[in-house]
């Protein structure tokens, strides 16, 4: 049983949002405000549109009732989440810039990205210290979105690189700019998904194409995550980056142990068709990508609950996460009492955290 204040909590996955797209314009320069003022700026994806999927996914009790967006109030995420669970660390992946995957103006994409990391430093991070956020930088401009990262590298609270992806795969060398920077300002990459996959032109598809609809797409998306990880190691991305670090963010890691003996299975018998990589698959995995537990898989029985946690390594590369405030928002205390195996609970909650991102995540005193 996991009481509270057992272990400190690194939830890895809370998505905070600004009132209004309005909120971001303070941080822009004057042509650049401009520019949105007289344009607007569309911050979402169009997957729920193209597939007539209800545009809510967000729980109910997260939204204030003065009209703004759930998740959008840092002292009312405080008192529905961080403090009922203890959460020690909440790391923030904001969503709002995720539309500029389908932008087609590559520099407006930069300064609103820019924009948007600036306001959460300001009114989240600086809200709390246990706020902590990943910026982002936009996939269409690699010399800017390195720039980008070392103008935040040594900023407090800000912890990781939030990277969107189009339709290029990870483990293509137009992201080397962007992994360069990381490895320098050691922060890792957090990739999630950006809801453009599966439905335009500049985004990565699923095997078989679009989907026919939303939950379609949502159930296919692990091929995505499984194909960039693929991607990343024979492409040697970790060779190139030794201290790279990646953290895969909602994309599930039940299939990693098929995914991880098949590509060392390929590389023993033909190495030389993997010439970018020296050694096991699985062990670059180990070393260099982390997985987050949102969403675990829904299993029956204790057997399978076993099975899912029973991958060599996995204790040292699970993260756990929230993904607070949607719809299906993990309960810390539900899934770390009867889902997380007892002997992986600290490791989950916060040791592991730990090895991604430093010790420097705990802003504010914590008993370990």
């Amino acid at each position: 049983m996991v009481e509270a204040g057992a272990y400190p909590i690194v939830d890895c996955d809370i998505h905070p949002m600004a009132k209004r797209t309005e909120d971001f314009f303070p941080y822009l320069d004057s042509k650049w405000r401009r520019h949105f003022e007289l344009r607007g700026a569309r911050t979402y994806s169009r997957a729920k549109d193209r597939y007539n999927h209800p545009a809510d996914t967000q729980r109910l009790e997260a939204y204030k009732g003065d009209g703004s967006p759930a998740g959008s109030d840092p002292a009312m995420t405080i008192e529905q989440h961080l403090d009922p669970f203890g959460i020690s660390v909440a790391f923030l992946l904001p969503q709002q810039p995720y539309g500029v995957t389908a932008w087609g103006d590559i520099d407006a994409a930069t300064a609103f990205v820019a924009a948007t990391n600036d306001f959460f430093v300001d009114h989240w991070v600086g809200h709390d210290a246990r706020y902590s956020t990943a910026i982002t930088v936009s996939p269409h401009d690699p010399r800017a979105a390195a720039a980008e990262i070392r103008r935040h590298a040594g900023t407090p609270g800000v912890i990781g690189v939030q990277l969107l992806i189009m339709d290029r795969m990870l483990g293509d060398a137009w992201y080397d700019p962007i992994y360069e920077a990381a490895s320098e300002a050691g922060l890792p990459i957090a990739v999630h998904q950006s809801g453009n996959e599966g439905c335009f032109t500049f985004s990565q598809l699923p095997a078989g194409g679009v989907p026919r609809s939303y939950g379609e797409r949502h159930v296919v998306l692990t091929q995505v995550g499984a194909a960039n990880i693929a991607d990343l190691i024979v492409n040697g991305t970790f060779e190139r980056f030794p201290g790279l670090k990646v953290v895969m963010v909602e994309w599930g890691f039940s299939w990693l142990a098929s995914l991880s003996n098949r590509l060392d299975l390929f590389w023993l018998q033909d190495p030389d068709a993997a010439p970018r990589i020296t050694r096991l698959p699985s062990e670059i995995i180990r070393e260099h990508v982390t997985f987050t537990t949102q969403p675990l898989d829904e299993v029956e029985t204790q057997r399978e609950l076993d099975a899912l946690f029973a991958m060599q390594g996995l204790s040292d590369i699970l993260l756990f996460s929230s993904d607070y405030p949607h719809y299906d928002t993990d309960d810390p205390e539900f899934i770390l009492r009867n889902k997380i195996p007892e002997d992986l609970r600290a490791r989950v909650c916060y040791e592991n955290a730990v090895g991604v991102f430093g010790n420097e995540i705990f802003r504010s005193p914590v008993a370990v």
